[in-house]
């Protein structure tokens, strides 16, 4: 991107055989010059991509498309419209057209060039269109000074709703401006963007999309033509029919709703003929430069910061198109070749829809069983109070543990028998020491009591061997542990015993505040 440049996308009025130029914005100089396409109406400029250029000519139903890089129209491709073009519309991806002819709105599909729909809630012609930055929406204005949004989606595929009503409906229907919409203006965002609208009543309205509510309606000392906002909607620039652009500042926008600019407080760009409208508005990619088209032939490049005029652009004709595009000098080869994202035709009637309009979803067996969410079960109960479910929810907590419980009852039993069964083999072997040491003491007495000291030294250890280890299984450990599972299980029965019995009592009809007992009145005597 260290070669690209701010293209300049200029349409005039004129009768030579130029259409449309392409200027460097900085230098001046011509990029390319679309030739061939008549003159071309006013708001009927609009590009697919950087890849195609279209036109409607401002005296014949048609709409001329050129290739970005070639001067000549494509040779097998002519889109006969059913009336002259007022204004000309694309989707951001090139998908859709709109086309306002008369006070009609019409709908193409480009892809197979099928007229979706015809949209008639004007009651005199169209002056502009436009569509939201992503695409779902338009808007329109035309001589009765309405304003229509429309949604994408229903305005191309109507519905039947069976009541009735006409799915097709505008999504907002603004009737504020006393004279015809000469401009429009949609900010960044889609439907939650805002709508800046001028109009010849002097009037430049700002709308919310969001929810369909005018938020301002700033009142100029005269008819306003066109009208382009900065980026961060900070400031609003309108021509005006008398050769100046004033620009408004929305961070100082009054709290009342309908404000009258004063001419003391009016900032202006003052360099075009005085008398002269200002058909045309466009700002660079950093809304640092003011690009101005007006009906005395001439194209202006101002400075935002200071206002000062920057450069001239002479034009043989009054201005009907400005466009600014980044782009880089190289798209203008002859050699790069573009695919055609659309139809060589427009259909001039609605044609029902084909098996070439739908989508084949193919849905297997995998997906089918594929795993879903569950689904709640509304319709079980749980009978009782709220004691009685809460006793069977502690018991189901520990059903799982039951056999659990059982298991190491049973481990604790083992370790008993395992420790009288120790005990009993070590009093059988003292007994059998005790009748040795009786024979010895007999026969020497001496010898009697050192083998007895001895005897009794052997059985201690004897014992305390067996005690700690028999058949592989560590007695002491056992006891230990049954020892601390005793003391646990008793700390848990008490708790929960004690939650119960306070839940109990705080439920019972005696303790509870909100019921009271009848008492009999003693008699008097």
């Amino acid at each position: 991107m260290a070669d690209a440049v701010e293209a300049l996308f200029i349409s005039t009025g004129s009768e030579d055989n130029t259409t449309c130029s392409v200027q460097d914005l900085r230098t001046g100089t011509d990029l390319m010059r679309y030739k061939g396409g008549g003159v071309a109406q006013h708001h009927g400029l609009a590009m697919i991509s950087l890849s195609y250029v279209f036109v409607a000519n401002s005296a014949k139903p048609l709409i001329h498309v050129w290739p970005i890089n070639k001067q000549e129209q494509m040779a097998s491709l002519r889109f006969v419209v059913p009336g002259k073009v007022n204004a000309l519309s694309l989707t951001p991806d090139g998908c859709f057209l709109a086309a306002g002819i008369q006070e009609n709105i019409y709908l193409w599909h480009m892809n197979t060039g099928r007229m979706l729909n015809t949209l008639s809630k004007h009651y005199q012609p169209i002056t502009c269109l436009r569509f939201t930055d992503n695409g779902e929406h338009f808007i329109s204005g035309g001589k009765d000074g309405a304003v229509l949004v429309w949604d994408l989606t229903f305005a191309a595929a109507p519905l039947d709703t069976g009541s009735g009503q006409d799915s097709t409906e505008p999504l907002y229907s603004f009737n504020d401006h006393g004279l015809a919409v000469t401009d429009l203006y949609s900010g960044v965002g889609g439907i939650r963007s805002h709508l800046f609208t001028v109009s010849l009543d002097r009037c430049c309205n700002v709308y919310d999309l969001l929810d369909g509510t005018q938020l301002l309606s700033v009142v100029f000392p005269v008819a306003l033509h066109s009208v382009i906002v900065n980026r961060i909607e900070t400031q609003v620039f309108a021509g005006s029919g008398d050769g100046k652009v004033y620009v408004f500042h929305m961070e100082k926008a009054p709290r009342m709703k309908e404000y009258h600019v004063e001419e003391d407080e009016l900032q202006a760009f003052v360099g075009h003929t005085a008398g002269k409208a200002i058909t045309n508005l466009a700002l660079n990619m950093s809304s640092t430069s003011l690009v101005s088209g007006g009906e005395d032939n001439q194209v202006c490049v101002w400075d935002v910061g200071s206002r000062q005029l920057i450069k001239t652009l002479p034009q043989n004709g009054p201005v009907t198109n400005l466009c600014v595009r980044l782009l880089t000098p190289a798209v203008f080869l002859p050699e790069h070749k573009h695919t055609q994202p659309f139809a060589d035709t427009l259909k001039r009637m609605i044609t029902p829809r084909t098996k070439d309009d739908y989508i084949e979803l193919l849905v297997t067996e995998e997906y089918a069983k594929g795993r879903k969410s569950p689904e709640l079960d509304l319709t079980k109960s749980y009978p009782g109070t709220d004691a009685e479910i809460l006793r069977q929810l502690i018991a189901s907590m520990y059903v799982g543990k039951s056999q659990d419980d059982k298991d190491e009852a049973e481990d604790e039993c083992d370790a008993e028998e395992v420790e009288s069964e120790v005990v009993e083999d070590m009093e059988a072997e003292a007994a059998d020491e005790d009748e040795e040491a009786v024979v010895e003491e007999e026969e020497d007495a001496v010898e009697e009591e050192e083998d007895a000291d001895e005897a009794e030294e052997d059985a201690d250890e004897a014992v305390e061997d067996a005690t700690a280890t028999a058949n592989g299984v560590d007695v002491q450990k056992l006891l230990e542990e049954n020892k601390r599972l005793k003391e646990e299980s008793k700390r848990m029965f008490e708790i929960i015993f004690q939650y119960v019995s306070n839940n109990d009592s705080a439920t019972s009809p005696r303790e509870s505040p909100a019921i009271k007992t009848k008492r009999k009145k003693p008699r008097q005597n």
